[in-house]
């Protein structure tokens, strides 16, 4: 596991980088896979330096198949809450990336159907070649992605209900203060498959979480602590 000490501003423009230069290779036929990627606070200083590439030119967007972590459910797309409506507004749509390029799981899947909807999913991510690079934050409770504590390691992509921890979101839009009580979230099992990962924590808030990765026995209580087993991590961060 490689450990960077840094600022959130610094860690966005050499991951952004790193993008780059991959997508130039996918779209030249030497590099593979796909991107998955977060939502929330976290990677918005890492989208804001996608797009500044973008806007000079320089990311290399139609060779670039994307995944997301996550979505509510049930929550449409066109939600502002939704992280569709996120992705779209932070990324996508500044970016210039196609519709046909972009996988997100999706919000108004009927009850009935989540479980392959969820297959799918996985299925997609092994059509495009793999996750070449996955790009994840961690909540305060040590959750990767919705992977609550007590996730086990081996988990796909599925229905979750979400902790009250996870669900907090003050200023929440539609004037509540928590967010919804269920999503749909790639398993930790999923995120481990990723060739790469890079892991963004930054704040006092993610202190503990980062504390327990570097130091911490691996264990489902802190679904973070799953990164010790993989052979390539990054984890950026500027807690001690």
């Amino acid at each position: 596991m490689k450990w960077m000490m840094t600022s959130e501003e610094a860690a966005a423009e050499e991951l952004a980088q790193r993008v780059c230069v991959w997508a130039a290779a996918r779209r030249r036929g030497s590099a593979s896979g796909a991107l998955l990627l977060p939502t929330g606070s976290t990677p918005l200083p890492l989208y804001g330096a996608l797009r500044q590439l973008a806007a000079q030119g320089s990311l290399a967007t139609e060779a670039w198949p994307s995944f997301n972590l996550d979505e509510y459910w049930p929550c449409a797309a066109s939600d502002p809450i939704s992280f569709r409506s996120f992705m779209d507004r932070e990324l996508f749509a500044p970016c210039g990336i196609a519709d046909e390029q972009i996988a997100f799981l999706d919000g108004t899947c009927p009850e009935a159907e989540l479980a392959d909807h969820c297959a799918a999913y996985e299925d997609s991510m092994r059509a495009a070649g793999g996750i070449e690079l996955a790009v994840v934050g961690v909540g305060v409770n040590g959750h990767l992605a919705f992977n609550e504590p007590g996730t086990p390691w081996d988990s796909r992509t599925r229905r979750v209900a979400l902790a009250q921890t996870t669900r907090a979101r003050p200023g929440f839009p539609g004037g509540t203060e928590h967010g919804p009580s269920e999503a749909l979230t790639v398993g930790i099992g999923t995120i481990l498959d990723a060739r790469e990962i890079v892991l963004l924590a930054f704040g006092e808030a993610k202190a503990e979480a980062v504390r327990q990765l570097r130091e911490g026995k691996a264990s489902e209580e802190w679904p973070v602590t799953a990164l010790q087993t993989h052979p390539k991590v990054t984890v950026f961060t500027d807690c001690c």
